[in-house]
């Protein structure tokens, strides 16, 4: 195999190991606490997937996080704070995204009056000459 095809191969690798994580913590946020079966399948599938520490699967946990350079005990209890916090940071997530619109609603609105007040007042200044 050259060299630009095995470049090619660890970047297609690497790229799915990341979407395998980037998956697994979203099932694990998003079906947590769930009483549907197949959800509840689904959280608990992430979850033993993550938990678990074989190494026969390509891309176990463990596997996908020696491919991503990183340390399974980190990214494992990193998955799992987001998990007991999901709610918060979803609905602090919702908030700051409204209240940022909110902002710059309001900014734009007073650029708006203090252009039309400026030019009132030219206005006004124009005609007293």
């Amino acid at each position: 195999m050259k060299t630009s095809q095995k470049t090619r191969f660890t970047k297609a690798k690497r790229a799915l190991a990341a979407g395998i994580l980037a998956q697994a913590r979203r099932d694990l946020r998003r079906f947590c606490g769930v009483t549907r079966p197949a959800e509840r399948e689904l959280y608990f599938d992430a979850h033993d997937w993550v938990v678990s520490d074989s190494c026969r699967w390509p891309f176990s946990f463990r596997n996908v996080c020696q491919m991503l350079d990183l340390s399974p005990e980190t990214v494992r209890q990193g998955m799992f704070q987001d998990v007991s916090l999901s709610a918060f940071h979803y609905w602090s997530r919702r908030f700051g995204a409204a209240i940022r619109q909110l902002h710059l609603s309001l900014r734009e609105a007073a650029l708006t009056e203090r252009s039309r007040l400026g030019a009132e007042v030219a206005t006004l200044a124009h005609s007293l000459r």
